[in-house]
């Protein structure tokens, strides 16, 4: 105890940052920059679209989305473990089961906005495109021809 007495109020918090600042560094080893994505989400393009021909092509394509998503900077961590998600109940799918079909069509759909945000994002960003992955963020606009009265 007459050790602390002997330690100012200044080193006494310096030794807590420095602990904290450790223990933090210790925790968080994974570098989720943007710089870091970037680089690994560019050299993944290539293999993130089809076309898709063996039965291990699906899986391989999981394996990339889950490694990726290990690194996603926390902007878009939500919407690409969306679309991880999909991907996964994707390759999981029954071709002959009308449900499993449907349902992973339902979870297509509730994806879309996250394909979307995160197609900008890397766009953006990273400065490459991004493959469609729901077929229809796509940067495209979609044009509906003008309404003709009927006759």
């Amino acid at each position: 105890m007459t050790a602390l007495r002997h330690l100012s109020k200044s080193g006494l918090a310096f030794g807590v940052v420095a602990v904290a600042a450790a223990l933090l560094t210790g925790c968080s080893d994974t570098d989720r920059s943007a710089e870091r994505f970037c680089g690994e989400i560019a050299r993944q393009i290539p293999f993130l679209e089809g076309p898709f021909v063996e039965p291990g092509d699906i899986d391989d394509l999981v394996d990339r989305y889950e490694k990726l998503d290990r690194i996603t900077p926390l902007t878009i961590e939500d919407e690409w473990r969306t679309i991880t998600e999909l991907m996964k109940m994707a390759s999981d799918v029954d071709p002959s089961d009308p449900r499993s079909r449907q349902d992973v069509a339902d979870a297509a759909y509730k994806a879309e906005r996250s394909a979307r945000d995160v197609a900008i994002w890397v766009e953006t960003t990273c400065g490459v495109a991004m493959p469609d992955v729901v077929g229809v963020e796509g940067s495209v606009p979609v044009t509906i021809p003008p309404a003709t009265p009927a006759p």
